[in-house]
């Protein structure tokens, strides 16, 4: 009932779409979206972020989510992040309804900056990272979210163990940013 709730009050324009990015976790992304032509994000949830990017941009923006439905067969997030993408007419953001591994399979782009913020278990971080990284370019950012812990954090999460165990050992990327919990990697 509070989703409904929530979504009636976003159509009369009361409420904005939530998102679990912190304001200053957003601005460091969007500072790293600036200039780069193609931007994907892993989990949309209700397109705040997603708009914000397409917004710092003139490239394009690919928000994948699967809009998971919810008791009465309706996904509010989906509906409320495409009607918050026309209310912003952010026309560089591509609302792609898939899981991470069919848009991953169907991409065949070069990434200036991927976001992974979706399964937040740490199976489902390390599956998005090896599908997603080999598309990103040399010199290219990458952004993961819930990877330390913060004043927002709800709790120990997946996230966070793979930023601690699999990040440090890596050779191919350097820390460049961390906010909050949101670190910001460059490909090497």
């Amino acid at each position: 009932m509070r989703t409904l709730v929530h979504f009636c009050r976003f159509l009369i324009g009361v409420d904005a779409p939530h998102s679990q990015v912190t304001n200053d976790e957003l601005s460091e992304l969007v500072a790293h979206a600036k200039y780069a032509d193609m931007v994907v994000e892993i989990g949309c949830y209700e397109g705040k972020t997603s708009v914000e990017l397409a917004g710092s941009t003139t490239g394009t923006v690919y928000s994948v989510d699967t809009f998971p439905a919810g008791r009465l067969g309706i996904c509010y997030g989906e509906l409320i992040a495409k009607l918050h993408r026309r209310r912003r007419k952010a026309r560089n953001l591509r609302l792609v309804k898939a899981d991470s591994a069919e848009a991953a399979r169907a991409f065949d782009g070069v990434l200036d900056m991927l976001f992974i913020d979706a399964d937040h278990s740490y199976e489902g971080v390390r599956r998005d990272w090896e599908r997603w990284f080999p598309k990103v370019r040399l010199g290219g950012v990458v952004a993961l979210h819930d990877c330390k812990q913060a004043a927002s954090s709800q709790g120990r999460k997946g996230s966070m163990e793979f930023y601690e165990k699999d990040i440090g050992s890596m050779s191919t990327v350097e820390e460049i940013a961390s906010v909050g919990s949101l670190v910001v990697l460059r490909k090497l």
